[in-house]
């Protein structure tokens, strides 16, 4: 896997967990207590939080990771 692949792929990583973790703390961060609901709340913020992320990867003209990254 190359430099900037790994970037790119730790960037989705960050995105996903800050935002699932965020979102699991505002049901009230219970394991315990999870249920389908909370889960699929949970998840759908993670799944959100990515697209910024995804939107730069489809950018030809960002060089970090970009269509147009080297």
């Amino acid at each position: 896997m190359s430099k900037s692949m790994k970037a790119a792929v730790a960037s989705y990583a960050r995105s996903f967990a800050a935002a699932a973790l965020a979102a699991f703390l505002a049901t009230g961060g219970d394991i315990a207590s999870l249920n389908a609901d909370s889960l699929k709340m949970i998840l759908s913020a993670g799944v959100a939080a990515v697209l910024p992320v995804a939107m730069r990867a489809l950018n030809p003209n960002d060089k970090a990771f970009g269509k147009g990254a080297k």
